[in-house]
């Protein structure tokens, strides 16, 4: 028996996009490949970011857009002290657009949402606890948000942010299983 799939048309648009850009990332025949022996680990993007060559200028290559899937190398280029992780052959990414960094909680916190309105039904994050954020502080409606998530926010007062080296770590809570773009 044959069954008919019904596949919503934003859930087809999404796996087109996925495929469209796994093919954008994936080398060109005659350049230098990413050695075959290292695997990417996979993490979603949680902010739009750009693609950067190996001296920290922005590639011509469309802009990465949040929540999007992205091949991660563990090799790390650092350019004027701002650190980019490897996502192909001479291709980087803002390190803390992808992997984020891990910080601590100052004040119980509410999270946000893009245009700096209290998010309803996702309760209050608590003093002393870990959130992972991403990207740079984002300013709305005059006050100062990190993102901790796709379209979540949380005021940057309430966050104790450590002066740390950042190490490429694939068994962080971002992480993926696999490519999604199967």
């Amino acid at each position: 028996m044959s069954e008919k799939v019904k596949i919503k048309r934003s859930r087809l648009v999404k796996l087109l996009f996925v495929l469209a850009v796994a093919a954008f990332l994936a080398p060109v025949s005659g350049t230098k490949a990413v050695e075959a022996s290292d695997q990417p680990f996979y993490k979603n993007a949680m902010v739009n970011t750009y693609v950067y060559n190996g001296n920290g200028k922005r590639t011509k290559d469309k802009k990465i857009i949040a929540g999007q899937a992205v091949p991660c190398y563990d090799m790390l280029n650092y350019v004027n002290d701002k650190v980019y992780i490897m996502v192909g052959s001479n291709k980087y990414v803002a390190y803390m657009n992808v992997v984020g960094l891990e910080c601590k909680l100052k004040h119980n916190s509410y999270i946000y949402s893009s245009k700096g309105r209290r998010r309803a039904n996702t309760g209050t994050l608590l003093k002393n606890g870990s959130v992972t954020i991403y990207g740079g502080k984002k300013t709305i409606n005059g006050s100062k948000y990190w993102a901790i998530g796709v379209g979540l926010y949380v005021k940057a007062s309430n966050l104790d942010i450590p002066k740390t080296e950042v190490t490429p770590d694939p068994a962080t809570q971002n992480q993926t299983a696999d490519s999604q773009t199967t």
